[in-house]
């Protein structure tokens, strides 16, 4: 699986503005609440309990929160390229500057790590990172993402 196979233009967002990493979670929610039908609130709650055992951030600038919820049927990810740093608590004391939100289903774990795993693999080639932080548009952000899906291949 690659990080393609979970993401649809719909699903990127490019030149977020946030000043917090709470901020920034909560406008992934919002985005996942619009696709889902879920309740905003739902999802920002749950990703932010994930995000109280520890930071998401992997370093390099980014960041993957994620979560399980008991309503979902199926596996969502939605990635964003912030305008600005914000600070995520990651162990290399970067700021992050990507974020890679999943949510899964509660029954399908294996599904949802997949997703993070996959996300983790596609986003550790820096020259990927910077070609994503380029992009301008959810189109090239995900011309981007397939090349990286080719090279982690």
């Amino acid at each position: 699986m690659s990080i393609i196979d979970y993401l649809a233009a719909d699903q990127i967002m490019v030149g977020v503005a946030g000043s917090s990493k709470k901020q920034v979670i909560e406008q992934l929610a919002d985005r996942a609440a619009k696709l889902t039908g879920l309740c905003q609130r739902s999802l920002f709650e749950i990703v932010m309990r994930r995000e109280r055992l520890g930071s998401t951030a992997i370093g390099g600038g980014i960041a993957i929160p994620h979560a399980v919820h008991h309503d979902l049927s199926r596996t969502i990810g939605i990635i964003a390229v912030l305008t600005s740093p914000v600070d995520f608590d990651a162990q290399d004391c970067k700021p992050v500057d990507i974020v890679c939100l999943v949510i899964g289903p509660q029954g399908a774990d294996s599904d949802h790590l997949k997703c993070v795993s996959s996300v983790a693999r596609s986003l550790r080639e820096a020259a990927i990172c910077d070609q994503l932080r380029a992009a301008a548009t959810a189109e090239e952000l995900l011309a981007c993402l397939g090349n990286a899906s080719d090279v982690a291949a």
